[in-house]
C-alpha cells in the first residue's frame, strides 16, 4: 500500500529546488513501476491455472476407462 507521508517526506528531504520537480517524487515509488503493475494486472491467474492443472490431472486419472469410440 502507498503510504502519503512518506511520498511527501522524501519530497521534502529531496534538495529539489523546482517545486514541480517535487510534485512528481510519487512517480518514483516502486509500487508505480511497470512491473508492479504488470503482477496487478491478473490477480489471481497463477492460482487459478494451478487450480486447472490440479483439474484436468484429476479428471485424466480418474474417469472412466472406456475404450469406445
Amino acid at each position: 500500500m502507498v503510504d502519503p507521508i512518506k511520498i511527501l517526506d522524501k519530497a521534502k528531504r529531496s534538495n529539489l529546488k523546482d517545486p514541480w520537480a517535487r510534485r512528481e517524487v510519487w512517480r518514483d515509488h516502486p509500487s508505480f513501476s511497470k512491473m508492479s503493475q504488470l503482477r496487478g494486472m491478473f490477480p489471481g491467474l497463477g492460482i487459478a491455472t494451478g487450480l486447472f492443472a490440479v483439474y484436468l490431472v484429476y479428471d485424466h486419472f480418474s474417469g472412466p476407462k472406456s475404450h469406445k469410440h
